[in-house]
């Protein structure tokens, strides 16, 4: 096991889990099967530099920051966030509503 290949795959993860999708997806979308990023993943092995590309592109990061966890460009992030804010101004309305019924 490569300690820098797992650093990798836990900047991958931590990509998938912030924009809320899934291992599945992200291989669909980079052309590579389930069961070879579940592989690359669990042994922790470095996929080849095209894959690393497509694998970066998917999640819109640089190979930069899978590989060493700097340089990230935050811009998707933000957009996500903001994307969402409606919906979690709306839930804790929701609970701030709830918790005046209880009182």
């Amino acid at each position: 096991m490569d300690n820098n290949a797992h650093i990798f795959w836990e900047n991958v993860k931590k990509e998938i889990k912030l924009q809320n999708t899934t291992q599945e997806w992200v291989a669909k979308k980079a052309g590579i099967s389930f069961n070879t990023l579940q592989g690359w993943i669990s042994k922790a092995i470095y996929p080849r530099v095209n894959e690393a590309v497509h694998i970066a592109a998917v999640l819109d990061t640089s190979v930069e920051y899978l590989f060493r966890g700097t340089v990230k460009n935050n811009t998707k992030a933000i957009e996500i966030i903001y994307r969402h804010l409606p919906q979690m101004y709306d839930c804790l309305n929701s609970i701030q509503e709830a918790v005046k019924k209880i009182k």
